[in-house]
């Protein structure tokens, strides 16, 4: 049989003291003095709170005893709302009688009616039984259009307008072309006198010989005399049918 283990006991010996813990009091009581210390050193002496006793409230009546309250009193009566809201109203009799009717019940204004379109007929007329004979008959084929000869024509700048002598002298054409030509557009220096000085072309017409023409017949032209000593102007040459050679038809 074995032996019981022996007790190991506290991890710390402690040691074991018996009687009264006289320590454990004495901090006790040391804190309590402590406190009370305290308390007494660091005491807060709250202010004394004062208090404003309320006025007493202040009442104003109105009597008649100054003139500024009859004044006062006057225009409340004037302006009283009780005297219009129980305004009494007189009803009149056998208002609740008449039976409700609506405005547009009575008719003011007759009402637009559409517009009237004329019938239009969707055939033609009869035609006369004597020109429906007629238009039957054979009819001569109408004449050619005769056309009227457009003469070649010479037109100068507003500059020589007054001074163009009159009639001006027609431009004869001596050679013609078979193709069609432009206007030609020459520039050309008028003296004092009237006579032309220079001539310079400035558009031809497709035809040198009748550049050639065209500025050899203004070169004779004559003006009326004037007082600048040369005055450029545009001459325009407007060739018409007889710049033209005639074409035979060979059929013909």
């Amino acid at each position: 049989m074995k032996a019981p283990a022996p007790d190991p006991g506290l991890t710390f010996d402690w040691p074991r003291r018996e009687g009264f813990p006289f320590i454990l009091f004495g901090c006790i009581t040391a804190s309590f003095f402590a406190h009370a210390a305290t308390f007494f050193l660091f005491q807060v002496a709250d202010p004394l709170r004062t208090s404003l006793p309320r006025s007493a409230p202040q009442v104003s009546v109105l009597t008649p005893s100054s003139p500024e309250a009859i004044a006062l009193l006057h225009w409340i009566d004037a302006q009283d709302p009780a005297l219009v809201a129980t305004a009494n109203s007189v009803t009149p009799p056998g208002l609740f009688d008449l039976s409700y009717r609506p405005s547009y019940a009575t008719m003011r204004t007759a009402p637009l009616g559409p517009v009237e379109q004329a019938v239009t007929v969707a055939f033609p007329p009869a035609r006369d039984p004597l020109s429906i004979i007629t238009s039957a008959d054979t009819k001569p084929a109408p004449s050619p259009a005769v056309s009227l000869p457009h003469p070649t024509t010479v037109i100068f700048s507003s500059a020589l307008d007054d001074r163009a002598p009159t009639p001006l002298p027609a431009l004869v054409v001596k050679t013609r072309t078979t193709e069609p030509v432009e206007p030609t557009r020459h520039l050309i220096g008028v003296t004092d006198r009237g006579e032309v000085r220079f001539v310079f072309l400035q558009s031809s017409s497709g035809n040198p010989s009748l550049d050639d023409q065209a500025a050899a017949h203004l070169q004779t032209l004559t003006f009326t005399p004037n007082d600048a000593p040369i005055t450029w102007v545009t001459a325009i040459v407007t060739w018409g049918d007889d710049a033209y050679a005639q074409i035979l038809n060979p059929k013909s």
